[in-house]
């Protein structure tokens, strides 16, 4: 494959970013972070992207960060996700779930992204990205899920219900972040649970954030989140689904 060295064609003020700090050729993005390209005033997430495009198809890349962020097998895994493939999607989906199940030290390069994921136009991005915020509460010691945590909440109403519930089962690990964040996923269930009564699924909905409570209160052991849940089963009027809900708590 022929080099090149030129820079690709980019919005303007990705451009003019990039000439104020002196940047003409290809290969000085390899004397750069991607944070720090970041930092230059007009230049975003998608420009970004295309400069990493063209350095990975010229078989260079951004520097690297440092020891502990970020490497080249998960950047790919991210870029994955917004695969047409569905096959490239979803082993991605499965390697980021399992690798952020643990805190990680990447979570902040990922994260702006993975916030635009929620209301990308596939469905299936929306589901992961809002499935991978949530693993990454963990890894969150700026507490920037404070700011975007509703963000992450609203994914719970979204048009296609199989996304809305795949959010939903997995949001209760925003409480693994902390005691705050734990009050504030409490209180953002509690709203759900009330609201979703009109809903078309809301019977469903009000059982997934019964089983989120559960899960939440075995990985805190907090007692307030226990009595949230029964207080909130005790709400249901219909019989038949107060029980259904009370079996989440039975063994308790």
């Amino acid at each position: 494959m022929e080099k090149v060295s030129s820079l690709p064609k980019l919005a303007a003020p990705a451009q003019r970013a990039l000439a104020s700090a002196g940047i003409t050729q290809l290969e000085q993005l390899t004397k750069i972070t991607e944070a720090e390209l970041l930092q230059l005033h007009g230049m975003g997430k998608n420009a970004l992207g295309t400069l990493r495009e063209v350095l990975k198809a010229q078989g260079l890349s951004f520097r690297k960060s440092g020891v502990g962020n970020m490497d080249e097998t998960i950047r790919d895994h991210l870029d994955n996700i917004r695969s047409e493939d569905g096959q490239l999607q979803n082993k991605a989906y499965s390697e980021l779930m399992s690798i952020t199940e643990k805190p990680v030290s990447w979570a902040y390069e990922a994260w702006d992204e993975l916030i635009e994921g929620l209301t990308h136009k596939d469905n299936h991005v929306r589901a992961i990205s809002a499935q991978l915020l949530a693993n990454l509460a963990k890894s969150d010691p700026k507490g920037r899920m404070f700011k975007d945590f509703e963000k992450l909440l609203a994914v719970t109403k979204d048009e296609k219900f199989v996304t809305a519930r795949h959010c939903l089962q997995s949001i209760w690990k925003v409480g693994l972040g902390g005691k705050n964040q734990q009050i504030m996923v409490v209180k953002g269930l509690e709203k759900r649970y009330h609201e979703c009564v009109k809903e078309k699924n809301g019977t469903l909905i009000r059982y997934d954030i019964i089983v989120d409570l559960r899960n939440l209160y075995e990985a805190t052991t907090s007692s307030e989140i226990k009595e949230k849940a029964l207080e909130l089963i005790e709400l249901e009027e219909d019989v038949k689904y107060k029980r259904k809900y009370a079996t989440v708590w039975k063994k308790l």
